[in-house]
């Protein structure tokens, strides 16, 4: 990763985005396909963040306390990380492919307890 930073955005994978504008419409009809299902080649983690409303929400009436983010696998991702944050907390959700990550109730704690270390070190 430090290596892929140091070559900067115009190189490696980051210069796909860049190429975009060069390829005419038929490269894209053709390509955009071929480039997602080659996707599972190039990651096979996702990590994503959705903040939510700072205000509070209620659902069926009731106040919603505490939120679960999903997100789902796609074909040959291996592990699959939400995050959201509502009304000042900081709320994730695991998913994993049982076979790629027999121990994710491992990473589970492991983020428990470093999260636990940020808090400590911020102090109050």
């Amino acid at each position: 990763m430090d290596r892929n930073k140091d070559l900067g955005p115009d190189r490696g994978a980051g210069a796909v985005a860049l190429l975009a504008d060069h390829v005419p419409a038929l490269g894209h009809r053709i390509g955009g396909p071929l480039a997602g299902q080659a996707a599972r080649l190039w990651f096979d983690i996702l990590v994503t963040s959705v903040p939510l409303p700072g205000i509070p929400l209620r659902l069926g009436g009731h106040p919603v306390t505490e939120v679960y983010p999903f997100a789902p696998l796609a074909r040959g991702q291996s592990l699959a990380i939400a995050i959201s944050t509502y009304r000042g907390r900081v709320h994730y959700g695991l998913v994993a492919d049982a076979k790629a990550v027999p121990d994710l109730d491992v990473l589970a704690k492991a983020v428990s307890e470093e999260v636990q270390s940020l808090i400590t070190a911020c102090g109050p």
